[in-house]
């Protein structure tokens, strides 16, 4: 065997099945578009589903190397040598063509033959029999190619793949390649390849999809045999480079190379290793995804760059570095890749930007989230409560998994039940989908989509048309003859705008024999080609065939189309003030505003954003010509059009020109981007861009909300109306509102503070009797109890404080009865008593909770007389 590096063993394995007929298709998006219920692309499969359900059929066959990532054992990563989060997949597939005699014979042909692999390092496995029959063909062609010795039957474990419960499954065949018994375990003597020990590794999944599963457990054959097999890249460059770990490889030792350097470490401790592996290894995961337009926050795909970032960027800072790092790596990243996946390079400053940002974001929280987490387990040796780690998530943006991590090493028990149930707890509005019925929604929908042609949408053109009815369908997405109250429907051919780029879908009616007989509150394009209408039924009579006059409302369709084309205008204002650095994040356009994210590397000043606005009106009063072409997709790079990361654009593509003469020269445009959203036909049309909100979305993301168009001559009558009645209110005229409000709040804070300042007097000077008692403490300690009315928790603080200097070597507990609830603190001193400890005791034995430091805690529970508040105190013996 020859060593081979991985670009030489990509170029291979496709170059290989490009021989025997296979076309060769490029690596799908890590977002998958069309699928909704996966996160990201986790195999070579996902981008062929509809292929393999018999939906589509112009494919028989294909290679890919595809681009693939997996979190679900993100916290295995570093530690093993065998988990990873991104990688690439190759694989070739059969959709009811070659079955499991070409895939076996052309796998095991690759491996001996092309790559020269030693066969006396190979063995295989069949099923074994279980929920399906023994895969007896497979036995049989593999004991053509070896001896039976190296084959092994598993069960439904390791050898049989399935789609879910019910649908279409079939037994696996898998190659191993054996890295010798020095990389073994005891176990492996008798080569046992189910041996996790990393002596035999899967280099090679052979999937035979060939039955289709009841609920009853009965398998009937499929009228479609298809092949999915799918070898990790990584794993054979492990071979062919004999690498004992996929972080010996060239796809990851120029990016360890590069750690060593910028963390000056040598890597030859456990520690290091680790943390080069894992920074290595989530820097590729990271790059890929920002590169495809996700950017960190705190839910779905954003969440769990996040997540990468930051675990990586605390593995630099155990390593000795106190500053953002990661992007000093992309280069080291975009070098390995340069030749194969052209997007990162082109990606390179908003990688960087995008990794810096969450980098000095992430440095200057987690240094107070630790300093916070070793005060919790100082009072907390054994177990953390899944409150206290989500409020370090939700206060200090420290991450849940490192909360783990660090106990883990401590040995200390995390409640992670109670900190998924205080998540749940924090987001009551939260949208969680319901995964079944959304799998079961969408294999409805790709059959819908294979049985019918795509919709002609006829929208850019006219806002009216027929269009025949192909479909029905009640809320659940079933089939059905006649709709009842609300449901879906879909047209050969339609007028109305479905969701999607960031546009909401057209309203209006479809009319029968010329009477209104469905309203139209919605469309969306669930999948690429069919758009659902979502329908209120005026009167029940429309049947499928039917063919009905689809309306859009024209003047909701005009204020949508006034903030599309706003947005465009303020993405090419910013660009233009703040530089070219500047990245759409992410948008959404409805009939009555318009939001827009951007990613800068800090936060515009006042007069930066005073002058994006300037241009932004300067291009509305211009009344530049808003024009269409559509252009071959490649005209976007020379004609420096601006795209939006991520996005799937058709070829050819719809480019939207603001100014004149400017497709090509970009000094005489406004604006040139790829969009196939609506637009009013010039500028003018806008009228005017109102701001309703500017603010800080996260870590280098900023949002603007606007209004544009109707929408934005509607606020300003109603921002007028409000000031001309606020005006009266106050009895000044609208001019000098902003002063009067002004000269107004400075006087209500100058009265609080003078509140204030009397309260904490009156409390200060509170000795009543019957509100204030003296107990003692274990270890002849005395503690002052004390109790106030209606009182602040952070007067109770000020308070304690006061009270402590007057009572010098004395607790102080101070309770106060305010909104139902009953609060308390815990003053201690040094060499006294711990607070945080006082405080739980007395929380718990009121049925509530409280915690803090040695010297201070505070706590709260249901509202309890002070009597019997004095009490509970007394009857603990603390």
């Amino acid at each position: 065997m020859r060593i081979m590096q991985s670009q030489k063993v990509r170029e291979s394995f496709l170059a290989y099945f490009k021989q025997k007929g296979l076309p060769v298709l490029p690596s799908a998006p890590l977002i998958p578009h069309g699928d909704p219920t996966l996160l990201f692309t986790s195999a070579g499969m996902v981008q062929f589903k509809a292929n393999f359900l018999g939906l589509k059929k112009n494919l028989k066959g294909a290679a890919t190397s595809q681009k693939c990532l997996r979190t679900t054992d993100i916290d295995n990563v570093g530690f093993t040598k065998r988990h990873l989060t991104f990688f690439e997949m190759l694989g070739n597939f059969s959709f009811g063509d070659y079955f499991k005699k070409e895939a076996i014979n052309w796998a095991w042909d690759y491996l001996t033959n092309t790559l020269e692999i030693d066969k006396n390092r190979l063995y295989v496995s069949i099923y074994k029999g279980g929920i399906a029959p023994r895969d007896e063909e497979a036995f049989q062609i593999w004991a053509g190619l070896v001896d039976k010795t190296r084959i092994f039957e598993l069960g439904e474990k390791d050898n049989f793949w399935t789609m879910g419960p019910t649908g279409p499954c079939g037994p696996c065949s898998e190659i191993y390649y054996d890295f010798g018994p020095d990389k073994g375990c005891p176990l492996c003597k008798d080569k046992t390849i189910a041996c996790d020990c990393g002596r035999y590794v899967e280099i090679w999944n052979l999937v035979f999809t060939q039955f289709n599963r009841f609920d009853d457990g009965k398998l009937e054959l499929l009228p479609q045999k298809n092949i999915d097999t799918g070898m990790g890249l990584e794993r054979l460059c492990m071979v062919m480079q004999n690498a004992d770990n996929p972080y010996d490889t060239d796809l990851f030792s120029p990016i360890i190379e590069n750690a060593k350097k910028i963390l000056d470490i040598k890597g030859k401790t456990p520690l290091e290793t680790t943390a080069l592996r894992i920074i290595a290894d989530h820097i590729r995961a990271a790059a890929f995804l920002i590169s495809e337009g996700v950017l960190p926050s705190n839910e779905g795909r954003g969440y769990i760059l996040r997540r990468l970032i930051r675990r990586a960027a605390r593995y630099g800072k155990l390593s000795g570095r106190e500053t953002p790092f990661l992007y000093e790596l992309v280069p080291a990243v975009i070098a390995v890749y340069k030749n194969i996946y052209p997007e990162l390079q082109a990606n390179v400053l908003h990688i960087n930007n995008a990794l810096k940002t969450e980098g000095e974001a992430f440095f200057r929280t987690l240094n107070d989230g630790e300093e916070k987490l070793r005060e919790i387990i100082k009072h907390n040796p054994r177990k953390v409560s899944g409150a206290e780690a989500f409020n370090l998530y939700e206060t200090y943006g420290f991450p849940f998994e490192l909360t783990k991590e660090i106990l883990s090493a401590k040995n200390i028990e995390t409640d992670e039940a109670g900190f998924y149930a205080a998540q749940e707890e924090a987001k009551k509005s939260s949208k969680a989908n319901d995964d079944e019925s959304e799998k079961e929604k969408v294999v409805i929908l790709q059959e819908l989509e294979g049985k019918n042609s795509p919709t002609v949408f006829t929208g850019y053109e006219t806002l009216s048309d027929e269009g025949q009815v192909i479909a029905l369908l009640d809320k659940k997405y079933k089939t059905v003859e006649v709709l009842s109250g609300e449901g879906f429907l879909i047209l050969d051919k339609t007028p109305f705008y479905a969701e999607s780029g960031g546009q909401a879908g057209d309203v209006g009616i479809m009319e029968k024999d010329g009477q209104p007989v469905l309203r139209v509150l919605d469309v969306q394009k669930p999948l690429e080609k069919l758009f659902l209408h979502k329908v209120s039924v005026i009167k029940n009579n429309v049947k499928t065939g039917d063919k009905l006059a689809a309306k859009v409302d024209a003047r909701t369709r005009l204020r949508t189309s006034s903030n599309h084309t706003a947005v465009h205008v303020l993405n090419a204002a910013l660009k233009k003030i703040l530089g070219e650095t500047v990245r759409q994040a992410g948008s959404f356009v409805s009939p009555q505003k318009l939001r827009f994210d951007y990613t800068v590397p800090s936060a515009p000043t006042r007069e930066q954003m005073a002058e994006v606005w300037s241009v932004a009106s300067d291009i509305v009063a211009a009344n530049l010509k808003v024009e269409t072409q559509i252009r071959p997709l490649a005209d976007a790079k020379e004609l420096k059009a601006t795209i939006l990361l991520g996005e799937k654009y058709a070829d050819p593509a719809r480019f939207i020109l603001i100014g004149k003469e400017g497709f090509k020269d970009p000094l005489n445009r406004a604006s040139l981007e790829l969009c196939g959203g609506t637009h009013v036909r010039s500028t003018g049309e806008i009228m005017a861009i109102c701001l309703l909100k500017d603010s800080a979305l996260s870590a280098g993301v900023r949002r603007i909300e606007a209004a544009a168009g109707l929408s934005a001559i509607d606020y300003l009558k109603e921002a007028a109306d409000k000031a001309v009645f606020a005006g009266k209110l106050l009895n000044v005229s609208v001019e000098e509102l902003d002063h009067k409000i002004a000269s107004m709040l400075k006087a209500e804070k100058d009265l609080r503070r003078e509140i204030a300042d009397l309260r904490r007097k009156l409390l200060s000077g509170c000795s009543a009797e019957g509100a204030r008692e003296e107990i003692k403490l274990k270890d002849n300690f005395t503690a002052v109890v004390f109790n106030t009315e209606n009182t602040e928790i952070k007067e109770l603080r000020a308070l304690a404080d006061n009270m402590a200097a007057k009572n010098a070597g004395k607790v102080i507990i101070i309770s106060t009865d305010k909104d139902g609830k009953k609060s308390f603190v815990v003053k201690s001193f040094a060499g006294g008593p711990a607070a945080g400890k006082l405080c739980k005791e007395i929380a718990a034995a009121i049925g509530g909770s409280g915690g803090g430091g040695a010297e201070f805690a505070q706590g709260g529970g249901a509202a309890i007389a002070w009597t019997d508040f004095m009490q509970k105190v007394k009857n603990l013996q603390v």
